[in-house]
């Protein structure tokens, strides 16, 4: 109801927190375009799925459709016939401090997150607060709080502490610095997403 009430057959719906995909299901159903948003692998792994079979075309086998039906029973589909024939795509953003985020989580060792913090250091976006560079008392101490009790979730979350959250990924204004390395293919996806930024 909402967002037949707020907007008209052919309007663009932004959702920021796509979750598991209701709103843009319906937007879809109701003949709406969408820009979704989602950071959480949780959500990702089943808006995608949840997407895919919504807009399933309708050619497909009758034992297809009876999927899309029941996946979607709790829906529209019924009331608005909804037998799909419609298309989404979807894109990862760039990672930038996320990377080096994922390789903290990931590190089972005091040893492999010293490598990590010289990597850091010279290699990522620091908050304004930190001081890049890594004395080697600094590094014993960063060494004796592994050995301590949940040392190594403790290196871990000071490590994490150290990036600037606001920098996970690559923004489109750095699209064109070389040290980024975006393809040309990402490069004129995000020309047409935009619609020429430099044309305003």
């Amino acid at each position: 109801m909402i967002i037949e009430a707020a907007s008209e057959p052919g309007d663009i719906v932004l959702d920021f927190f796509l979750g598991s995909g209701t709103t843009a299901a319906v937007s879809l159903k109701l003949d709406r375009r969408i820009i979704g948003i989602e950071q959480l692998e949780g959500g990702i792994e089943t808006l995608i799925p949840r997407l895919q079979s919504v807009v399933v075309e309708k050619e497909q086998s009758e034992e297809k459709l009876l999927k899309v039906r029941v996946y979607d029973s709790d829906g529209i589909s019924e009331s608005e016939n909804w037998w799909g024939g419609t298309d989404f795509i979807y894109c990862e953003m760039m990672q930038y401090n996320q990377t080096h985020l994922d390789k903290i989580q990931e590190a089972h060792s005091s040893e492999e997150l010293v490598d990590i913090w010289k990597d850091i250091t010279a290699n990522s976006f620091l908050n304004w607060y930190v001081d890049p560079t890594t004395p080697e008392e600094a590094v014993n101490e960063f060494a004796a709080i592994g050995q301590s009790e949940n040392g190594l979730t403790k290196q871990k979350t000071l490590l994490a502490e150290l990036l600037n959250k606001n920098q996970l990924y690559v923004n489109l204004s750095e699209i064109d610095d070389e040290d980024f390395s975006v393809s040309e293919e990402d490069k004129a996806l995000n020309e047409q997403f935009y619609c020429n930024r430099d044309a305003g």
